[in-house]
């Protein structure tokens, strides 16, 4: 089945509860004679993420748009995995109007909808990495010299991926450890988003259908499994 990917505008889906998370896809089968309780893998790992975002007159048509472009649950939607609590893009210096809208044209426009192109903050890969590599080092040198964080979401080619611990490795190159593991190689200078990205489709059909009243405004609450196969 072919599979429309639909990328969320640059600040659109600004959540006000955060909650992405890794499913390792684990249950526990019980304790055995030993003491010991095994714990079974019904899958692979994946990320997911119930974000509740807050929609007003503005947003709620674009949103039912977006929407109806992924057809329920038969596309995919790109989207930034926002989670200020351990990066904002304003870190690097650009302003909070850039952020949420994106960069305009050098003449000053912005697309029909409002919006530019969208402020991607990057780190650049220091080495070369192999699939299940969980440790790497990026050079941020390219976001202002932003450094990394314990627990940020960051991706590479739209896996994201946890930082687990960060260790400074001078001039502007960082050692971080990372879960899950990489899920496609890695190049010295390929790019590495500080604020990750990733692929996910709605866990129902039905997700995120913006119902409101007379004050047009709506908070649904998104349900989101990342997309595992490409």
């Amino acid at each position: 089945m072919d599979r429309q990917i639909i990328t969320t505008p640059a600040g659109f889906l600004q959540p006000v509860a955060i909650s992405w998370d890794i499913d390792w896809r684990d249950q526990a089968a019980g304790e055995f004679g030993d003491g010991i309780t095994r714990t079974e893998f019904t899958g692979f790992p994946r990320w997911i993420g119930a974000p509740t975002v807050p929609l007003d007159r503005t947003t709620i048509g674009q949103w039912r748009a977006i929407r109806a472009a992924a057809q329920g649950g038969r596309g995919i939607y790109r989207i930034r995995m926002i989670d200020p609590a351990t990066f904002v893009r304003t870190a690097t210096g650009i302003s909070r109007t850039v952020a949420c809208n994106g960069n305009t044209t050098t003449d000053g426009n912005t697309f029909s909808n409002g919006f530019g192109t969208e402020y991607r903050p990057i780190a650049l890969a220091a080495a070369d990495y192999a699939v299940g590599a969980e440790v790497i080092r990026v050079d941020v040198s390219s976001c202002n010299d932003v450094a990394p964080v314990v627990g940020q979401i960051m991706s590479h080619q739209d896996w994201p991926f946890a930082v687990t611990h960060v260790r400074d490795r001078g001039s502007s190159v960082y050692e971080i450890g990372i879960q899950m593991p990489l899920r496609a190689a890695i190049t010295s200078g390929d790019v590495i988003q500080m604020q990750g990205i990733g692929r996910f489709q709605a866990r129902e059909s039905g997700m995120g259908r913006a119902d409101y009243g007379a004050g047009i405004f709506s908070r649904p609450t998104l349900d989101f499994i990342e997309v595992t196969a490409r």
